[in-house]
């Protein structure tokens, strides 16, 4: 037998509750109400809301299974099963795949709406019979059908994507607000997904044959001009890199010594645009290449680097100024093995007064005892000597952040960097001050195409006054 937990606010007046029709005001009723033949609902939508409401409660996930419509394209029949009806389907080609998990495994649960003569829909079929264990509440809001993300959720993550904040740490600032992760309607993985579908959409099929044609015709008037373009899985455009013929030899004559920066943005587009810059012999600043990305993943700094290396006919740079940022690091250490990979200290300081701002704020000393330790030191021992006496003097024993700078000192304190040739160049201001010259040719009204075009002419313009 089926239960019907009815809680509807009544009048007074009005003691006959055999109408159980539910309108999309009726919030209170739709949270509590179990499923029974012949309730009612306005529209499908209004249906899907409160079966789904009830997934949640008892603990499962639903998707929309299948519908019938008249001639006339009204919906006359509709049915919502749980997540885990039918079975997966089975690969039968002889390529070795990964074994995955069933998530379906034939359950029969499920709710069928049809159309009444008076356009409602009602409650034709219904089972709550599962054959499989049932979500505890304090995990119900994981389930597919359970998460999503509002309008003011996604304004807040263009927000954070625009300012150049990555996905898993902008997750986290979002799940703090929301008073934890558990109080967070969306994961980690939607938010990637929202910015991959946003990124996507941009990225039209003409934007691509156009970019694609333009790479090609620049290939033609010189072939040393050289482009790479990685696809997906749906054959969709994700990262691209080019170099013009003066950028590899560019590469050639000064390369020991790069800095890659990310700083700047296609706002349009949402997407990282990358830069490998260096100096000439006139101490100038010089471009060995270009990329434009789909995310800033380990796997895509991988690709990336590869790419640059086979342009550059596999020579690698002695020495490589970047941001500290963790993918760049992993993919560094995994391309560029025996290159020396030293941080750029401009950003080590943007990040601190971002991590430590209370004691920037609080001391009047602590930043010239933070430079100290940066630049001052002649021997391991006495920069050790001072780092631990700065910890403790300013009482920073459990701050990660700094932990976690303290286990990487060899990238960035200057007592270890000493032998390694970097040309003068100690932070990646030099590629942060061509993006501001790009700036003044690039802005967000730009089409892909007319991006790629007037990046060129920005580097025209940068050689000619080198001149």
């Amino acid at each position: 037998m089926i239960t019907l937990y009815l809680f509807l606010y009544l009048d007074h007046e009005k003691e006959d509750v055999g109408d159980t029709n539910i309108s999309s005001t009726d919030d209170a009723c739709v949270q509590k109400l179990e499923p029974v033949i012949g309730m009612e609902f306005d529209d499908e939508d209004i249906a899907y809301e409160f079966y789904n409401r009830y997934a949640g409660d008892v603990g499962f996930s639903i998707r929309k299974f299948w519908h019938d419509k008249s001639s006339t394209n009204v919906i006359r029949t509709k049915k919502f099963v749980c997540s885990r009806e039918g079975f997966n389907k089975r690969n039968t080609s002889d390529a070795c795949q990964r074994k995955r998990a069933d998530t379906r495994v034939g359950c029969m649960a499920e709710m069928t709406i049809k159309i009444t003569p008076t356009g409602k829909y009602a409650i034709a079929s219904f089972s709550n019979t599962h054959n499989h264990e049932l979500i505890t509440p304090s995990k119900a809001h994981l389930l597919r059908s359970q998460r999503r993300m509002t309008e003011a959720q996604k304004a807040q993550i263009d927000i954070l994507n625009d300012s150049g904040v990555r996905s898993k740490e902008g997750h986290e600032v979002m799940s703090r607000q929301a008073g934890g992760r558990q109080s967070l309607t969306f994961t980690r993985k939607d938010y990637k997904n929202y910015l991959r579908s946003k990124r996507m959409k941009s990225i039209q099929e003409g934007d691509t044959g156009a970019i694609l044609q333009y790479l090609q015709d620049k290939q033609m008037e010189n072939p040393s001009f050289f482009y790479a373009i990685q696809v997906d899985e749906d054959e969709m455009m994700t990262n691209i890199f080019w170099a013009d013929a003066r950028s590899v030899l560019d590469f050639d004559y000064f390369g020991d010594v790069i800095c890659f920066d990310t700083t700047y943005r296609t706002n349009n587009y949402g997407r990282p645009f990358a830069l490998f810059v260096g100096v000439n012999h006139h101490k100038q600043t010089v471009v060995f290449g270009a990329a434009l990305l789909y995310d800033e993943t380990t796997s895509t700094f991988e690709w990336l680097f590869e790419t640059f290396k086979r342009a550059m006919s596999g020579k690698e740079p002695r020495t490589i100024l970047t941001d500290q940022c963790a993918a760049i690091i992993n993919a560094i250490g995994t391309v560029f093995p025996n290159s020396t990979h030293r941080l750029c200290v401009w950003h080590m300081y943007q990040n601190a007064a971002v991590h430590l701002s209370h004691i920037f704020q609080g001391s009047k000393t602590f930043k010239n005892d933070f430079g100290k330790c940066v630049f001052d030191f002649e021997e391991v021992d006495e920069f050790i000597s001072a780092w631990n006496k700065m910890i403790e003097e300013y009482n920073l024993n459990d701050n990660q952040w700094l932990h976690h700078l303290f286990e990487i000192k060899e990238k960035w304190a200057l007592v270890y960097g000493r032998q390694t040739f970097c040309a003068d160049m100690k932070s990646t201001q030099r590629s942060e001050s061509l993006n501001a010259l790009l700036k003044r040719y690039l802005h967000v009204r730009l089409d892909l195409l007319d991006f790629f075009k007037h990046f060129e002419r920005a580097v025209d313009d940068r050689r000619h006054a080198e001149l």
